[in-house]
């Protein structure tokens, strides 16, 4: 039951909007504090990835976390998640190696294209997007770069799971027997940031704050997705909150009463369960009233499933093949 055991659904697509690139890929100088001296940490064949890379990286993921830290606090609390960081880094070295190695490459084209998209979701000029940018502090340049590696990091991944994850006939009909799907019960999609309730009364009165600032932002325009990553304590938070298709049956009756009245893409305003603090976007809505509807879920779960094993089995042989040292 929804707020109980459900699965994370991380789907393979690009979401052109400013707040939601992989955050790993927005590296600003700006947002580096106290680096004095800058080593190597690892070594990719004869490319090599600095501590002060790393740094940048992890802070910006954490910023809200370390945002009121000493300079000492900061590095001793990121110290925790160099290794878990540094491993993104590589994987993210890996493939743009492989896409120049096998002439896979987006064009100038594909970027502004891009570009202009997140300009019209968001209403804004060139202008006025150079200046939101300068804000969180990057240079659109820098900006353009990384999102120019996001597309092609993508592209990269569509076209490894084009050439190999493929369903069969007798898979399909296997997952058929197993499946829990049925015909009739209508089906939301759903994304979730859910700010976990303290034991602590002074702590719950903050974690409330918290969430109530989250609400504000999402209010005024901020992309769920990302803010979901940011400041989600649930599971789904690594993929921007995506609960996936959940049946009226199995969601929880509050949240139930919440989703009923709401239209696709719309919000909810923030309340309360026993796990926490809860904000709620409806993506979808989704009535599953035939046979052909209820085995064509079923292909597309599995489909899903298949993708991220063939991507996570691709990156496993990818490292395999390459000299990777890391010196942490």
């Amino acid at each position: 039951m929804v707020f109980g055991g459900h699965k994370s659904v991380v789907a393979l697509r690009l979401v052109l909007s400013i707040a939601a690139l992989s955050l790993f890929l927005l590296i600003s100088p700006a947002m580096s504090h106290a680096i004095t001296l800058d080593r190597i940490v690892a070594i990719i064949d004869k490319d090599v990835i600095t501590w002060g890379e790393l740094y940048k990286t992890m802070e910006f993921n954490l910023k809200e976390k370390v945002r009121d830290m000493s300079a000492k606090e900061r590095l001793d609390f990121l110290k925790k998640y160099e290794k878990e960081f540094l491993e993104r880094l590589i994987e993210m070295r890996l493939q743009l190696m492989y896409a120049e190695t096998n002439h896979i490459s987006i064009s100038d084209k594909e970027i502004d294209s891009a570009i202009e998209d997140i300009q019209k979701k968001y209403s804004m000029t060139k202008d006025q997007m150079v200046q939101s940018l300068k804000k969180e502090g990057f240079v659109y340049e820098e900006y353009r770069k990384r999102l120019g590696e996001q597309i092609l990091l993508q592209k990269v991944g569509g076209v490894i799971v084009a050439e190999r994850a493929m369903l069969s006939d007798a898979e399909i009909a296997e997952r058929a027997k197993s499946s829990k799907l049925s015909k009739g019960p209508l089906k939301y999609k759903l994304r979730l940031i859910l700010i976990s309730k303290k034991a602590d009364n002074e702590e719950n009165l903050l974690a409330r704050k918290k969430a109530e600032d989250v609400y504000s932002q999402l209010a005024k325009g901020a992309d769920f997705r990302t803010a979901a990553m940011q400041y989600s304590d649930d599971p789904s938070a690594a993929s921007g909150g995506d609960l996936g298709y959940v049946a009226y049956d199995e969601m929880a009756k509050d949240l139930l009463t919440i989703v009923e009245g709401m239209k696709e893409g719309q919000i909810s305003s923030l309340f309360v369960s026993p796990a926490g603090f809860n904000i709620v976007q409806l993506v979808e809505k989704k009535m599953i009233d035939t046979d052909e509807k209820v085995m064509a879920e079923i292909k597309a779960e599995l489909l899903q499933e298949k993708a991220q094993q063939v991507h996570r089995d691709w990156l496993k042989s990818l490292k395999e093949k390459h000299f990777i040292k890391i010196i942490l």
